[in-house]
């Protein structure tokens, strides 16, 4: 048993010291102060930012460097990010679908959707460090239509919980008052959202689990019916359950955002 506890420990300190390096990685410039025109960009609504890219007055890029200066921000204050993925997504951003119904909005994801090369281990110590060699179909169609996938966000162990802490992440703080929780189990998502670190995201509800912490943290969510979203490709926590299945659900930081990303992965 003590050995399988340091095993533990040691993969939950490595993931740590992991997002470590991610968070130092980007170029300089995540790490710099908002500059006016970032204030204006995170001031904008969703649909907003989407028709200046399609109308080529932003680029996928400044709209990316926005959002993850904000995100690394939220970060530093609440401890809401696991896989830190901004420098992938700068590459997605440069060859991103300007005329689709996202283009170039960057989304935050729940920790359990796959991005390739990336571990969705949800607080599990024994997934972490497993990469995986795969994409969630869902964050293809998220793709396809424009969007820029850039941070995946923090749920308790087994994500079956109101609370906000693993043991390999920690414990995500609410965004309004420091020591007390951001709800659950989607608690990094909405965290983020108010902290205007991301504008749209992606969670799951099974009971409750967008929207506990979108009341908690004054954001947006709905509960999708079932089978409304593909799944295919996405990480659970307990793999078999089909008794009470988790839906993919949409969130936003308004309810205007959260109108007008429902509804696009699925008229692919």
């Amino acid at each position: 048993m003590l050995f399988s506890y340091l095993a533990h420990r040691r993969a939950c300190d490595d993931k740590q010291r992991e997002r470590a390096g991610r968070i130092a990685s980007p170029p300089e410039i995540h790490h710099e102060p908002l500059t006016p025109q970032d204030k204006n960009i995170l001031s904008q609504p969703t649909s907003f930012i989407i028709a200046f890219v399609q109308t080529s007055s932003l680029h996928p890029s400044d709209v990316l460097t926005t959002y993850a200066k904000r995100a690394l921000q939220a970060h530093a204050q609440t401890d809401c990010l696991t896989e830190v993925t901004i420098a992938p997504a700068e590459k997605w951003a440069r060859g991103a679908n300007r005329s689709g119904p996202l283009a170039g909005m960057p989304v935050s994801l729940k920790d359990m959707f796959a991005v390739k090369g990336h571990d969705s281990c949800m607080g599990y110590s024994a997934l972490c460090g497993k990469p995986l060699d795969y994409g969630d179909v869902f964050v293809m169609f998220l793709r396809d239509a424009g969007a820029v996938p850039y941070v995946k966000m923090n749920t308790p162990t087994t994500m079956l919980s109101f609370e906000a802490t693993n043991e390999a992440f920690g414990g995500t703080e609410n965004p309004h008052k420091k020591g007390h929780s951001p709800g659950g189990s989607s608690s990094g998502e909405s965290t983020l959202l108010a902290l205007c670190g991301s504008r749209i995201g992606v969670g799951t509800d099974v009971a409750c689990s967008v929207r506990a912490p979108s009341h908690y943290s004054g954001t947006y969510a709905i509960k999708s019916s079932m089978h409304r979203f593909v799944k295919t490709g996405s990480v659970l926590s307990m793999p078999g359950q089909e008794g009470v299945p988790a839906t993919h659900s949409p969130m936003g930081k308004t309810l205007e955002d959260l109108e007008t990303s429902f509804g696009v992965p699925c008229s692919r």
